[in-house]
């Protein structure tokens, strides 16, 4: 009885709902429900405080940022189908929508923008060294007359050595000017005839359902807001059969790459693909740690296949 008083209490004031809608739509900051909402931080971190105790609100730490999201309760679907539902008669709750979109979209074009500086020199940030390329371009050679996605593709390391041995690679970015260089680089290269170039946000991306023997998603997901959506909106592109393979930074601690790198998420847990992957309905079939370009940023790759 107790527990449903505290849901009660944490749900009966307006602030608190507006708050939950908000973290409804995307994970934000205690500055973005700020800015979106138009409230005190001091009223936005009181009225965090009882929801978070009551299941309604979790909290996830990235390095010094702290986000939040839908608590435990949430997973209760018909809880959910409900709250959700009745969130939508709070007075204010377009004008709120749109502003949570103003703010959320802010990361999106940061992000974007942070591309277009670097592409041309992209590569020079995050070189492994070593003999990596030409062991790479092997490794691709495994993919020979396949179908195959980089979603994210940059400047399109991969989809290049991908698209010398595949029968058709697409290569999905948000970013012009990175695309206009994979297509550069692929006519240099003579392979402009295997590879379709796509711009677009991965989040948002509709692949043609049952169509690739390969998806990958390199570098891509920790420039996401949402990657678990990313992932299982991404599966449904795959034939049965078919792997997506993630390869992304091991969570760190590093808050400058959020500055020099646009990077949404501090790196991801391993073990969280593995969710992932099942919500999407895949089979997880490979997961490592790897070394990653420094001693201090670790990388992970994670094989789903879809069953």
């Amino acid at each position: 009885m107790n527990e449903i008083l505290d849901i009660f209490k944490a749900l009966a004031d307006e602030g608190r709902l507006r708050i939950l809608r908000a973290i409804d739509q995307a994970e934000l900051s205690v500055a973005e429900l700020v800015q979106a909402l138009e409230m005190p931080q001091s009223s936005v971190s009181r009225h965090l405080k009882p929801m978070r105790e009551a299941g309604l609100v979790a909290a996830r730490r990235d390095g010094t940022s702290v986000f939040y999201n839908r608590g435990p309760l949430f997973h209760d679907t018909a809880f959910s189908q409900i709250l959700t539902h009745r969130l939508q008669d709070i007075s204010v709750a377009n004008r709120d929508a749109a502003a949570v979109e103003r703010v959320v979209d802010l990361r999106r074009r940061r992000s974007l923008e942070f591309f277009d500086e670097v592409a041309g020199r992209y590569g020079t940030l995050t070189e492994p060294g070593g003999g990596w390329q030409a062991l790479a371009t092997g490794l691709a050679a495994g993919f020979s007359e396949k179908i195959v996605g980089d979603l994210g593709c940059g400047e399109g390391v991969l989809a290049l050595m991908l698209s010398r041995f595949a029968k058709k690679v697409v290569a999905v970015d948000q970013s012009e000017k990175m695309l206009r260089l994979v297509a550069e680089k692929a006519a240099e290269q003579k392979t402009l005839d295997r590879l379709e170039l796509k711009i677009g946000n991965i989040e948002s991306l509709e692949l043609p359902e049952g169509s690739f023997d390969a998806l990958f998603l390199s570098q891509s997901l920790h420039h996401t807001l949402n990657p678990d959506k990313v992932v299982s909106n991404a599966a449904k592109g795959l034939k049965c059969g078919g792997q997506m393979i993630i390869l992304d930074l091991v969570r760190h601690e590093h808050e400058w790459a959020r500055e020099e790198w646009a990077d949404q998420w501090l790196g991801f847990d391993p073990l969280e693909t593995r969710q992932w992957f099942t919500s999407a309905g895949l089979e997880t079939v490979a997961l490592d740690s790897l070394t990653g370009a420094t001693p201090d940023l670790s990388v992970f790759i994670a094989a789903g296949k879809k069953i």
